[in-house]
């Protein structure tokens, strides 16, 4: 850019407040400088463009039609410098965490209690991602993430946020218009799936060679499984205690009142890395108080063995 062709920068700031106002004691307020030094910078600017920007009445200020239109120019380079700020100061003056997580935990855990997090790390900024597949940490800038599994991925920090358990569940609605005899029994009952990582659990809970009476329901999440069945569309399998909430609610039920105890759990994991990171250890405190904080389910459960599942046939 060819400086001398556009009028110094210094005086936009000058005239906007002063345009904005209509006073140049009022601008000179805002700017911290005396109203004399205002009205010498917006004369210097009229006489640069060769035009006048205001009427002077006795008592106040009024725009002319040039002013009216370098107003609006100067209006949108304060608010471009005022939002680049903005953003620059997120960008470099405020450290941030980016976590991903499933979308359910995502949804119905963390976003409640967001606002908690600046207790744990009050200069830091949490950016959230929902999403249903595992990240890439060397391809992506994500510093944390909430998986679902046995806590053992190569290459990982994996550190347990809570041991989880299963359970059929269901709508009220659907188990007033079935009957559930025993866990083995459900394939007389309409499944429903989640890809990819909970298709066909049903066929752990019966034997090799049985034909299931419906079609299944496949979805693209957990969270759509988990509404699907609380819609009375059939029976999916709940992940406790982060459905704990909604057995509570009533959104679902437990047509057998069992939780299955399994291997698997919740993992907060993160790359391996040879400093450890005061934020990730803060933020991994706050995961793990939401975890223990999510309310017990408000009905007598008792729990099985993982051995009432069976292999995939």
């Amino acid at each position: 850019m060819q400086y001398r062709k556009t009028p110094p920068i210094q005086f936009i700031p000058i005239f906007e407040a002063a345009a904005r106002h209509l006073s140049f004691k009022k601008a000179a307020q805002e700017l911290c400088v005396t109203a004399p030094a205002v009205g010498q910078q917006v004369k210097a600017f009229e006489q640069w463009l060769g035009k006048p920007l205001f009427h002077r009445h006795t008592r106040h200020l009024s725009l002319t039609s040039e002013g009216i239109y370098y107003a609006e120019v100067a209006r949108n380079v304060v608010k471009a410098h005022s939002q680049g700020y903005t953003d620059y100061a997120r960008r470099f003056n405020t450290s941030s965490l980016h976590l991903s997580a499933p979308l359910f935990v995502a949804q119905e855990l963390i976003m409640p209690n967001y606002l908690q997090f600046k207790k744990y790390v009050p200069d830091t900024e949490l950016r959230i991602e929902a999403r249903m597949s595992h990240v890439d940490f060397d391809a992506e800038p994500i510093d944390a993430a909430i998986r679902f599994g046995y806590g053992d991925w190569p290459n990982l920090d994996c550190r347990l946020l809570s041991k989880a358990s299963v359970a059929p569940v269901c709508s009220q609605s659907y188990a007033e218009k079935h009957e559930f005899t025993a866990l083995e029994e459900l394939y007389k009952h309409r499944l429903i799936y989640a890809e990819p990582s909970m298709m066909d659990w049903g066929k752990r809970f019966w034997n090799k060679g049985v034909t299931q009476e419906y079609d299944n329901i496949i979805c693209d999440s957990y969270l759509a499984a988990l509404k699907a069945a609380s819609d009375g569309l059939g029976v999916a399998l709940g992940i406790f205690p982060t459905a704990n909430t909604w057995v509570n609610n009533s959104r679902l039920i437990l047509p057998f009142p069992v939780h299955i105890g399994i291997e698997m759990g919740y993992w907060m994991v993160t790359p391996k890395c040879e400093e450890d990171k005061p934020e990730i250890d803060a933020l991994y405190c706050w995961l793990q108080q939401l975890f223990d904080e999510i309310p017990a389910i408000n009905l007598p459960v008792s729990t099985l063995d993982i051995g009432v599942l069976r292999p995939h046939t």
